[in-house]
């Protein structure tokens, strides 16, 4: 089990130093949590809703164009005022689709927010 920690660049968006997050493999990844009401989401990251400590929805830009249960889920959680969280995602379409199945359901781990 390993802590997944990747650079990242803001490019003027507002981040957070980032916190830490178990999936459900048990494998720990560091996010950053994307504030302001008028987010725009890259299309090389990872984005994540979390509500009450627990991942909701995991997914990128192109899941909201192309999935209609993934923008239905997320409209959801996002309407409900869930934390946005983001992370780069990984180029190979398998890596990205592994990764979001195993943040959702994942929690935060308390007491291990980045300086």
């Amino acid at each position: 089990m390993g802590i997944v920690m990747m650079a990242w660049e803001t490019n003027g968006d507002n981040f957070d130093g980032g916190s830490m997050w178990a999936g459900r493999s048990g494998r720990q990844y560091m996010m950053t949590r994307v504030e302001g009401d008028r987010a725009a989401m890259a299309a090389a990251r990872l984005y994540a809703l979390a509500e009450r400590g627990v991942i909701r929805w995991a997914g990128t830009a192109q899941d909201l164009i192309g999935d209609h249960l993934s923008r239905e889920r997320f409209r959801r959680f996002n309407a409900q005022g869930a934390q946005m969280l983001s992370m780069p995602s990984p180029a190979d379409p398998l890596a990205l689709m592994t990764l979001a199945w195993d943040l959702e359901g994942g929690h935060v781990i308390a007491g291990r927010d980045a300086a």
